[in-house]
């Protein structure tokens, strides 16, 4: 919550411009809420529902809490395991934590943010949690123009504020606000995010993806190499999907971050397959490969084989499967 400020500050007319800018997102935060509030019940929503993959840590009465109110957001910034990294960090899933500058309860409402947006009790965490999440939407909504990671952008300002965001174009140079983006997030891929009902990818908007898949089996693998004659496992993967405008990140630990997993249910075309690491766990998978369809998948296994296309069956030490495309369906 927007609350604290580290010590060190800009010289005065610096600080007099950021004043003036944060005013000016304070009107645009504001502005924003109001579409929310008329526009709510016609925002599209995630496909099927996002679940946390690891819950260790979460109280189990608020798991489910939680995984509802992020689901309901209205917003791809805000998932399960965000939100509860977000709770953690806030109050420590504390309903009657009360900061020395008058936040309160488990999501550290300021009595001024809570009167304006929150429903209920602000103690009560089926009130306070709902509201969070509902308020992390309008707050990503207000920094969208902010080139930048949604989630970063989102965090940042309800740390610091819309209008220091807007200011500096991004995270504001805080360190409580960098601390407080870093730490979240880091968290947030500690929890994870799963759809457990499995989100369907319409097979059209893959075709690019798997058409260049294809086209790469028989090229060489070269362990760093980024195309486009010579790949390995998580440039290939990173490739495809960029031609659909989808941007991976690079390596395969973060390209499983990037999730969403997908729990309990039948590969899709265009799934990745991960693999353990040579530290032998699920956390850094050390091999990636995409499923095509049909039983098959196609991967850049290694200097012997390069890109090869082979059954799934092969794939027996898979420790998870993320679809990429479904991250951004709305």
């Amino acid at each position: 919550m927007a609350r604290r400020f580290p010590q060190t500050r800009p010289r005065l007319a610096v600080w007099a411009g950021i004043g003036a800018a944060m005013v000016v997102g304070g009107i645009i935060l504001l502005a924003s809420m109001l579409i929310l509030a008329l526009a709510g019940p016609f925002i599209g929503h995630h496909n099927g529902n996002t679940a946390i993959t690891n819950s260790k840590g979460i109280p189990e009465e608020y798991l489910q809490m939680i995984t509802d109110a992020a689901n309901a957001a209205g917003c791809d910034e805000v998932t399960p395991a965000l939100l509860a990294a977000q709770l953690q960090q806030e109050s420590g899933f504390d309903p009657q934590a009360r900061s020395p500058v008058g936040a309160m309860g488990i999501a550290q409402f300021m009595p001024g943010t809570w009167a304006s947006h929150g429903q209920g009790d602000v103690w009560n965490p089926a009130d306070a949690i709902p509201a969070a999440a509902r308020y992390d939407c309008a707050v990503a909504a207000s920094v969208t123009a902010v080139p930048g990671d949604g989630q970063e952008k989102m965090l940042a300002a309800y740390n610091a504020g819309a209008g220091a965001v807007l200011a500096y174009a991004g995270i504001p140079p805080y360190t409580e606000t960098r601390n407080y983006v870093r730490t979240i997030l880091a968290q947030a891929q500690v929890y994870g995010d799963s759809i457990e009902d499995g989100v369907s990818v319409p097979i059209g908007s893959l075709e690019p993806v798997l058409a260049f898949m294809a086209a790469q089996v028989g090229k060489p693998y070269v362990w760093g190499a980024v195309g486009p004659d010579t790949w390995d496992c998580s440039s290939l993967v990173q490739a495809a999907y960029r031609t659909i405008g989808v941007q991976l990140p690079r390596v395969t630990t973060d390209q499983l971050a990037y999730g969403p997993q997908v729990a309990g249910v039948d590969p899709q075309p265009g799934d990745l397959l991960f693999t353990p690491g040579t530290d032998g766990t699920a956390d850094a998978p050390g091999h990636v490969g995409m499923y095509i369809g049909d039983g098959l998948v196609i991967a850049a296994k290694g200097a012997r084989w390069g890109v090869v296309e082979s059954d799934i069956s092969s794939w027996t030490g898979t420790v998870a499967v993320t679809r990429p495309l479904a991250k951004d369906l709305g």
